[in-house]
């Protein structure tokens, strides 16, 4: 028997979003792990937040969404929020219901970075670090990996020549200004008579820089020389343009200097980068 394509929707769902969420996704260990490092910082919440008023969002599930934004790419708060208005994994991970209203972009990235301004993230890193589902898969010995590059969230476009040191015009030193002439208050005899016909001037186009810089246009880098010494991105100043290697694309990013620990004799093993990335300054560097 063929089954009807209806759209009603249930008034009442008896399915948890626990149930949803398949037994073996990855994001349930995870979770676990999380969840007991933020119990450990239940102390530090209390510290950072007024006993009476207005209550604010969870800090745990301020950081809780944070982390969810990393692994699935999410570019930004804006579409975090629409990602939680409709996917269930993002909500069952959060600590959202499924009536739960999702807060506004704005409240949460304030919240948000007011939360991660202090200590808090380090010392949830560090939590994390020292569970013990973790911290079995580090070991003493010690090595140094290096060339690990972390793309920042910035686009190509932002990178803009960077302004003299020194606030001048050019090389050569500030400009020389001409003094002002005074305004005479004599004006020239108007050489026009009413038979003469009006003529319109006609403004000249707009080239593609000036068009481009009100809106995020098409722009052509073809030709054009950029480095690290003479242009910054206006968005992130502190990526950096690197090149992984000959063929590569030169693209906005970080280093990373990751210390590690060998997890057998083969010397493969797992970096530990909590902290350590550092500036992509575009030449490779040993230390």
């Amino acid at each position: 028997m063929r089954g009807l394509d209806e759209r009603n929707g249930s008034l009442f769902s008896y399915v948890s979003l626990e149930v949803r969420i398949p037994a073996r996704h990855p994001l349930r260990k995870v979770l676990v792990v999380v969840n007991d490092a933020l119990k450990s910082l239940d102390a530090e919440f209390a510290q950072l937040y007024a006993r009476d008023g207005r209550p604010s969002i969870p800090p745990e599930r301020l950081l809780r969404a944070a982390l969810v934004q990393i692994p699935f790419t999410v570019r930004s708060e804006r579409q975090l929020m629409d990602q939680m208005q409709y996917n269930l994994l993002f909500r069952w991970f959060v600590g959202l219901g499924i009536d739960n209203p999702v807060w506004v972009p704005t409240v949460f990235t304030k919240n948000r970075d007011r939360l991660l301004n202090t200590e808090i993230a380090r010392k949830l890193l560090a939590a994390v670090l020292a569970h013990k589902e973790v911290a079995s898969l580090f070991l003493d010995e010690h090595f140094s990996v290096d060339g690990t590059l972390i793309e920042a969230w910035t686009s190509m476009k932002s990178l803009q020549p960077k302004p003299p040191p020194d606030g001048s015009g050019g090389e050569g030193g500030a400009e020389e200004k001409s003094p002002a002439k005074p305004a005479s208050r004599e004006t020239e005899p108007s050489t026009t008579t009413e038979t003469t016909p009006m003529t319109t001037t006609q403004s000249t186009p707009q080239s593609t820089t000036e068009r481009t810089r009100d809106r995020n246009g098409e722009v052509d880098f073809r030709g054009q020389k950029r480095s690290n010494e003479t242009h910054q991105s206006t968005t992130d100043p502190q990526a950096r343009l690197y090149r992984k290697g000959k063929g590569k694309p030169a693209q906005l990013c970080f280093m990373g200097h990751a210390d590690g620990e060998p997890l057998g004799p083969d010397r493969r093993g797992r970096a530990d980068a909590a902290g350590r990335a550092r500036r992509a300054r575009g030449r490779h560097r040993d230390d």
